[in-house]
Formats: structure tokens, sequence, C-alpha cells
């Protein structure tokens, strides 16, 4: 018998592997009731065919073929008819009826066997590598589904013969068998953007710091630390590959080289404005003038009202000031007045945020490490219950002995400022995270200032004034430095030095690690020296913010740029009784020039 030839012809995409065929409805046939009439002869004849289970196939192709195969096989089977007629004649009495039954056998199975021969090639896979040139070696495998087309229908008829008398024809049909569908993915770009869950925290830093406040003395060797999941932690991954899509953009601050762009003419427009923090309620100044320099730590505010309900309304309160984009914190807190002739002005002097930490928004405090504690968990208890964090930076942490270093009646701002000026450092706060960072004096040394990039350089198209003047000192290389109750005695000498010209010694309570030694007398030598004290005015503008204390300040004269750090900042702004406004800032550059 000839096989069947299975044809698809165009792509069905919503199937998945396997195929499955199947023929007809599959369904039991019905038996009619055949009714009998009265006063009439009937005879019910019932042939039922009993069909096999259905057949699947299930073929998996993962290449394109050319012709298929499957193997049917069809078996019918007849079961045993017994048919029973009853004939009831009427006839007058004595007759009263006649009963015959007639039985109607057929043979036991009626076998019918179709073979259909399927061509089908062997399988064949496809995969696929591609080499992508990245830091580290990749391989991507690809799977593709091959698409089939659909099949044509087909009719298949079938002869039975029961006996040696010819049956109905059945005629089995089978159409719209839709094809496998066709999906083929390939994805190298970089992934999308999206949210990221875990319950596994991850620190913001690079490291975790772990500060004991007490020793417990009943552990014993080695401590076990557990840690309890956290909640699930979400955050928005905005895509790209091995490099980031979406970098976020930097924090403008002194660890960033900035340089404005020479200009013919700068156009600017400036913009003054002052909100009360609590509530967002506008006040209208004048004028304002804000300065810092490094032995300061908090900003020096002034304030000019444009009346006296202004001046009231600020008193005391935490005021926002934005000059040119650039925001400031500042506390009104010593209010006066001046009356004239038709003429009467409101001001007020005050502090930064910073001011928070200091009398009389603290009480004073008295403190002593009675264990051993690093130098940023003597900070953090100092910090403790004010709202405030710290950091180090450029300052590697050490240990402090129990109990040596103390202070008494004082403020927490100014005991942390005391333990930094023992090291050589000072505080910058940022108000707007109520966050200080404590840094060295001088963040790059002099004699490591020709091979260092400036954080800020500045040209003459945007120096509007420039003044210098020259202070002699003693260039020293070496110092001496020793602690009080308890620490250590060390010797700090400038490399490539004699070491032979000494600078003051230094005694001080943090001077207890080798650490602390190297910090408080290397910024002690970097003090030393004919130094060069340089005031310039520039404009405050986008690509020139406001400097910070220990920027180091490139100042550019043609192709030579020379380096100094920044030692105090101011910025000046007014408002005209037309309503101009005059926005400058002043910075003074220290220079080492022997």
């Amino acid at each position: 018998m000839a096989g069947i030839v299975l044809r698809f012809d165009e792509n069905w995409n919503n199937s998945k592997s396997p195929i499955t065929l199947r023929f007809g409805d599959e369904t039991d046939p019905e038996i009619p009731e055949i009714p009998i009439k009265a006063g009439s002869i009937g005879i019910a004849c019932g042939i039922v065919f009993d069909q096999g289970l259905s057949i699947k196939q299930q073929i998996t192709l993962s290449t394109r073929s050319q012709s298929h195969g499957t193997h049917a096989l069809f078996a019918w089977e007849s079961i045993l008819l017994k048919q029973q007629i009853s004939m009831l004649w009427n006839a007058s009495p004595p007759l009263a009826g006649e009963v015959f039954a007639i039985e109607w056998q057929w043979n036991t199975l009626v076998p019918f066997q179709l073979d259909m021969n399927w061509l089908v090639p062997l399988s064949h896979g496809h995969q696929a590598e591609s080499h992508w040139i990245v830091p580290e070696l990749q391989q991507t495998m690809l799977e593709m589904q091959w698409s089939q087309a659909a099949a044509k229908s087909q009719q298949i008829t079938v002869k039975l013969h029961v006996g040696e008398q010819l049956a109905t024809e059945i005629a089995l049909s089978y159409t719209n068998i839709q094809s496998q569908g066709d999906n083929k993915t390939v994805a190298w770009a970089p992934h999308a953007a999206r949210w990221v869950c875990s319950s596994k925290y991850v620190p913001p830093v690079g490291k975790v710091t772990l500060r004991f406040s007490e020793p417990w003395i009943n552990s014993t060797s080695p401590t076990q630390l557990r840690f309890t999941a956290s909640p699930n932690v979400c955050y928005w991954d905005d895509g790209g590959g091995l490099i980031d899509a979406n970098p976020p953009l930097p924090n403008i601050d002194f660890k960033i080289p900035i340089e404005p762009q020479i200009r013919r003419y700068y156009l600017m427009q400036p913009t003054i404005t002052c909100v009360r923090v609590s509530d967002s309620l506008p006040i209208v100044i004048v004028s304002c003038s804000i300065s810092q320099s490094r032995g300061q730590w908090a900003r020096s505010v002034s304030l000019e009202f444009s009346s006296r309900i202004d001046a009231q309304r600020a008193h005391n309160e935490l005021l926002l000031i934005t000059i040119n984009g650039y925001e400031f914190y500042a506390i009104a807190e010593q209010p006066s007045a001046s009356k004239a002739f038709g003429i009467e002005t409101h001001s007020s002097t005050g502090r930064s945020r910073a001011a928070e930490l200091s009398s009389p928004y603290r009480l004073p405090i008295s403190y002593t490490n009675t264990v051993l504690r690093s130098l940023g968990g003597i900070i953090g208890d100092l910090l403790q219950n004010t709202g405030w964090t710290a950091e180090l930076s450029g300052i590697p942490d050490f240990s402090v002995p129990a109990g040596a270093f103390s202070v008494g009646n004082k403020s927490p701002i100014d005991a942390i400022n005391e333990a930094a000026s023992q090291l050589g450092c000072m505080i910058l706060a940022d108000d707007a995270t109520r966050k200080l960072t404590i840094i060295p004096r001088w963040p790059t040394v002099p004699w490591e200032m020709a091979t260092a990039v400036p954080d800020l350089t500045v040209h003459d198209a945007v120096i509007t004034n420039y003044s210098e003047s020259v202070s002699r000192n003693p260039l020293c290389d070496v110092v001496w430095l020793r602690g009080e109750q308890q620490g250590i005695s060390a010797k700090v000498k400038r490399t490539g030095s004699a070491g032979n010209i000494p600078a003051a010694d230094i005694s001080a309570q943090l001077i207890v690690d080798n650490q602390a030694a190297r910090i408080a007398g290397t910024n002690a030598l970097a003090d030393t020296g004919d130094k060069l004290n340089v005031t310039l005015s520039l404009p405050v503008m986008v690509d020139l913010p406001p400097a910070t204390p220990g920027m180091l300040i490139g100042i550019r004269e043609g192709a030579d740029v020379f380096k100094g750090t920044c030692d105090s900042w101011s910025i000046r702004a007014s408002v005209s009784d037309r309503g101009d406004i005059d926005i400058e800032q002043s910075i003074t550059v220290i220079r080492s020039i022997a």
C-alpha cells in the first residue's frame, strides 16, 4: 500500500513541540432506536464498531525536514450480536400466540491494518557559539526551533467486508493540522532596566566595620558572629552591561576635578532665594555673606532682610539659601536693627546647620573612653543621639587605649574638633545630609602637589580679581611627637630630607599609634616653609561651583598651572534697589614656594 505524505505549506506560531495528529472526532457512535409500529413485524438490526485507542504520534524536529514518517495501525473489532424478536399474532383462541428467537452472529474480530511509511531524515541539531571581545571569555549558545508548514487536507476511504457482503464505506479525514511554531531568540544587547530585590544585605560601602563597645570576658576563642536575615531590599538597576548604560551623575565635591570652559563671553542670570525649612515660607533678603576657613567647623553667615517681618520670621530658624542653584543652610541666631531718618535695616548673623551640635542647642558633655575604642568609635560616641553621622576620609582608623582620650565640659562638635586638631585634621560638614567628614588639613601635601591633579582649576577668563602676598617661615623636615597619659613617642621625617631642621614638638592625647603620629607629623611639616597667599575673586556658575576649604586649587597661567590648597572661602550676594543681583565668591589659596 502506498504511503501517505503530509505537506506543510505555512507557519503556525502558536504550537509547541511535539505535534499531535488526531483523526476524526474519536467519539463512540450513537445507536438510534427504531420504532415498531403496532400490527406489523419489525426487526432491529444494530452494527457496532469498536474503535481502537486514538493513535498519537510525537515528532521532534530540530531542523527543517523535507519528508516525515509515521506508522498507523487501525483495528476494528465486531462484537457478538444477539437479537431476540418476539412476534405476537392476532389469532382467535385457543391460539394464544407464537414466540420465536433469531440469533445473529458475526465474526468476533474483523481486523483492518493500514501501513503508512514515512520518510524521516536523521535528526539534526544546531548549536552556535559567539565569542565577544570582553575582559573575560563568554560563550553564547543559541537554540532555534524551525518552522513546519501546515498540513493539507487528506481523506482516506476504507472499505469493510463482512463475510461476502460489502459494507458501507467509511471515510476517515483530517484537515487543518497546524505546524510547530517558529521561535528564535538571540539576545546580545545590555539588559533592560529592572528592580532587583533580595533579602541578602549589601553594605553601601566596600567594607563593613564592626565596633565593639565593651569587652566580653565570658566568650571563648574564636568568636562567632551570627546575622539575622534582613527583609527584602530592592534597588533600581538602570540597565547596561559591563559598562553602565546610565551612569549616575556624581556629586560636586572637592574630589572631582573641575575646570570651567574658556569662552569669549559669559552670560549669567544670577538668582538668590531664601526659605524657612520648617514650613517652606519665603524669606526676602537683600544681601547675604557666607564664609569658612580650614580652622572652622561651621560656616559664618550674615543676612540682611528686606523688612522687620522677615527678620522676625527668620529668628532662630533653619533657613535654606539658594545662590545660583547652590544650596546653603544657615541659622539666624543674633538679630540686629539699625534706624536712621527714613531708613530702617534689619539683619542677623549666624552659623551653618552644624551649629546644631554646639551650644546652646546641645549641652556641654564630658567624655572618656573607658574601654579600647577606635578613633571612629570615639567620634561616633560623641555624636550619639544627635542625628548626625561622621566618617574618616584620608585618615586610617586606629585604636585608642582605654582612658587615653578625654574631654570635659564641651559641646559634641567642639569635642570632635579637639580630637581632629590633635591629629592636624579639620572638619567638613554636609548640612544637607547631616554628616561630618574628618580630613587632613593638607589633603595634598606641598611636596606632592607637582604630580597631583587639581580639584578645581581656574584661568584668567573667570578670575575677576587677583592679589598675592608672601609669608616667611622656616622650612622644617622633622618633628617629634609623643602621647600624654598613654601613647608613643615618634619621629616623623620628610622622605629624602636630612631630617636636621625640627619643627615644634607635638604632645597630644591621641598620639597613641604610629598612624596617628604619621598623620599629625605630616600636617605639621606641611605648615612650615615660605607660603604664597593668593586671593582670587570668581563668579559662581554651573561649571564653577563654590570652592571648599581643603580643595587643591590650580591656577592656570598660559600653559603652566601652579597649585595650592584652599585655605578660606567666602561668597557674597546682594540685591540693589533696582533689583539687580550681584554674586561673587572669593578664595584664598596657599602655595608653598620653598
